[in-house]
């Protein structure tokens, strides 16, 4: 199952060009499983999300947010988004930490896209997975990622970050597994998290 979470559209996104329509026929068209709709600082409305879903049956459609923050940007899944309240404006650390309380997922998008630092935040907050290439990701930014998750022994995605049915179908993440709903997506990337942090206390044990 081929699955890309980091979508755009003209609807919602000022900065997108291709409609949500063309982005979902694009997807069936490149034999993606499913998609995520993750608009700049909002979300979709869910009674949009399900008319969609109704109408592409063939791809499962997930309701995101990428949220900017001063020192980074990220891929939001809550649970019941719907009910959940985000701060208009916060840290990436404050944010990370809203979102686990919540009970959901941050995704660290496009990683030194705008800055060529090492994160300060990323000692004290820990994102659950973070993208090492996208369409926004330029060869030194995409190095740099796959080397802090591998260091960090952190979930790594391959999104398209599209804005243009032209990008859309380049990246994607092959997962064994199918999902049917934002509820399967953080449950099995928590999951994965879970065991990264389990290897990570095993090593550092071994090592005394």
């Amino acid at each position: 199952m081929r699955y890309d979470f980091h979508i755009h559209t003209r609807e919602y996104s000022a900065c997108s060009v291709s409609s949500v329509e063309e982005m979902c026929l694009k997807a069936v068209e490149a034999g993606l499983a499913g998609i995520a709709l993750t608009e700049h600082d909002l979300w979709w409305p869910s009674p949009e999300i399900e008319r969609l879903q109704e109408r592409f049956s063939e791809l499962v459609i997930l309701r995101g947010m990428e949220y900017s923050c001063p020192d980074a940007h990220f891929l939001v899944f809550l649970p019941k988004s719907e009910k959940r309240r985000l701060p208009g404006w916060c840290s990436a650390l404050d944010l990370i930490h809203r979102v686990h309380d919540h009970g959901g997922i941050a995704i660290w998008a496009h990683p030194f896209r705008f800055s060529k630092t090492w994160p300060h935040w990323l000692d004290r907050a820990r994102p659950d997975a973070m993208e090492v290439a996208s369409s926004n990701m330029g060869q030194w930014a995409e190095t740099m990622a796959r080397k802090l998750a591998a260091e960090k022994e952190i979930m790594i995605f391959r999104n398209s970050d599209a804005h243009h049915v032209s990008t859309l179908g380049r990246y994607g993440n092959e997962w064994d597994i199918s999902l049917a709903s934002v509820d399967d997506f953080i449950n099995y990337v928590r999951k994965h998290a879970d065991a990264k942090t389990t290897m990570r206390a095993s090593h550092a044990g071994a090592a005394f």
